[in-house]
């Protein structure tokens, strides 16, 4: 388990620092940093959510063809549950599903960035929220919209990554396709401000 980890840490301290945007230099740097870390919690035998990935296929030659394999491979290896910190209606949280890999809550300890993974099923909303962190997402599958503030939704497609400031509402929005996407929050990463 724990170079299964390392390479999953490694590949996506690399992806995400493939943008300039600082907050994407500061999870890969946080990721990065994490690989090796002898106090990584194993995956708890029992899985609060039992995960399929069906729909994710990275068609050969895809940017991130290796951080998807990894994924999907490790999935077993990695603790999933619900997103929203119990805040999101079940009929739509059941759908969806949140791994936290570095982060207070995290199978590795970090206390300044949260990161790690989302699972989205087709034809799902994210409905709006908030949260005091800024976070980032580099979408692995789509394509899927998403919608910042009150503007029209945005078409994203894999490889696309969505930046959200602290505070500002967003969703997610998926069609015939899956989101598989790797996420990362920095700031104030506590969970108390997260609304819809």
């Amino acid at each position: 388990m724990p170079n299964d980890l390392d390479r999953l840490l490694r590949l996506m301290a690399n992806s995400l620092a493939k943008s300039e945007l600082p907050i994407c230099q500061l999870v890969a740097a946080a990721l990065d940093g994490s690989v090796g870390r002898t106090d990584a919690k194993p995956a708890p035998a029992y899985k609060i959510i039992p995960l399929k990935f069906d729909g994710i296929d990275p068609p050969p030659g895809h940017a991130y063809m290796d951080l998807c394999q990894t994924i999907l491979q490790s999935g077993a290896d990695l603790s999933w549950r619900r997103p929203g910190f119990g805040k999101i209606p079940d009929a739509i949280a059941s759908h969806m599903a949140v791994c936290e890999i570095i982060g207070p809550t995290g199978q590795i300890n970090h206390e300044t960035v949260r990161a790690g993974l989302l699972f989205q099923a087709p034809n799902i909303t994210y409905p709006r929220h908030s949260h005091a962190a800024e976070e980032i997402y580099l979408s692995l599958s789509g394509p899927v919209e998403w919608q910042v503030d009150e503007s029209d939704w945005r078409h994203s497609c894999a490889g696309d990554f969505t930046h959200h400031l602290p505070h500002q509402p967003h969703a997610i929005r998926t069609s015939t396709t899956p989101l598989l996407a790797v996420w990362g929050w920095a700031g104030d990463i506590g969970a108390e401000s997260y609304k819809i």
